[in-house]
């Protein structure tokens, strides 16, 4: 029988984007048997499952940074997607898989978009998503208000390293000798409930920083006080994807 991750094959989800999907041809080595673990998922195993401590920590930075939480009415429940720059972050994505193989039925896709107007440049990306479940209504709630993402008021009891680890990676980038996180889409406010997390709860001293764009407008994004670039990195380097160790400067 082959092996279905050697197998290229067209998503129905063609018809969501500009151009085809199709899920990249993993080999079993890669996956280290994961492929037995695409399976379905039965209606009490998924009203019963709890979540890890590893992958609830993981979901706070994962949702605080690009990934997001799908719920589709209050009666229905979540699913988590993530997705991020293909090849650059393959291993990223592929070890979030393995953190949450437990509520996954399908593999990671590739998706392939429509070529930038200006540069010609193709984009892709690779996604995975979880089923729905009920354990991950309560994250929806805590991130989402009126269909907005939002940093929730009592994120310094919810972030951890390993959750910092995963903001990091998502949106956060080095430069100048220090980190910052794009993190511009959330109020002022917001980032700075961020800001008061990261101090108290960690040591690591953070300001805004803001930025000018061609039009005018003003935004504001984290950066990491280049004091507390040391203690940063001894916090989520254990955590970090090794292909993300740019981020950090490493």
């Amino acid at each position: 029988m082959p092996n279905l991750f050697n197998i290229y094959t067209f998503s129905s989800y063609c018809i969501t984007y500009p151009l085809c999907i199709f899920k990249r041809p993993y080999s079993s080595n890669t996956y280290l048997g994961l492929a037995q673990e695409v399976r379905k998922f039965s209606k009490q195993y998924k009203q019963e499952y709890e979540l890890t401590q590893e992958q609830i920590d993981a979901i706070v930075g994962i949702i605080l940074a690009d990934g997001s939480l799908e719920r589709g009415k209050p009666s229905h429940n979540t699913r988590l997607k993530i997705d991020h720059s293909y090849p650059e972050q393959e291993s990223y994505v592929l070890g979030l898989r393995i953190l949450f193989a437990s509520l996954i039925a399908s593999e990671p896709v590739i998706i392939v978009r429509k070529a930038d107007g200006r540069t010609g440049k193709v984009y892709k990306s690779i996604y995975v998503r979880t089923l729905r479940f009920p354990c991950l209504n309560k994250y929806h709630d805590l991130f989402y208000k009126d269909k907005k993402k939002i940093v929730p008021l009592n994120i310094q009891d919810l972030l951890t390293p390993m959750g910092l680890a995963q903001l990091l990676m998502g949106d956060g980038y080095f430069h100048n000798g220090v980190v910052l996180i794009c993190s511009e889409n959330y109020t002022k406010q917001e980032q700075e409930l961020l800001i008061v997390a990261l101090a108290s709860k960690f040591g690591i001293k953070a300001t805004l920083n803001k930025r000018i764009s061609s039009s005018g407008s003003q935004s504001f994004r984290i950066r990491i006080s280049k004091k507390s670039m040391d203690n940063l990195i001894t916090l989520v380097k254990p955590f970090f994807t090794p292909e993300m160790f740019y981020k950090l400067g490493v």
